[in-house]
């Protein structure tokens, strides 16, 4: 996945924070998940002080990379 970090330098814009990941080719994805996943997720990125979806873009990354087919999808594309 290429991301890059948000520029300190200048002025930050409208919505971007200091530090946050600008994704170069972003896509929505809705999910519902159960009340205890989405619990958790928060749990975790509050006390890593990350964004809830840093936090579910790695643990997709894992998940895909725990499957081959997908793994050569996945390195095809860099």
């Amino acid at each position: 996945m290429k991301t890059e970090r948000a520029s300190k330098a200048g002025v930050p814009r409208r919505g971007t924070r200091v530090g946050d990941k600008k994704l170069s080719e972003p896509v929505t994805l809705f999910a519902a998940i159960e009340a205890e996943q989405h619990e958790a997720l928060r749990a975790i990125a509050f006390s890593e002080r990350r964004s809830l979806a840093d936090v579910v873009r790695e643990a997709l990354t894992g998940f895909i990379s725990q499957h081959p087919t997908r793994r050569r999808l996945a390195a095809a594309k860099r």
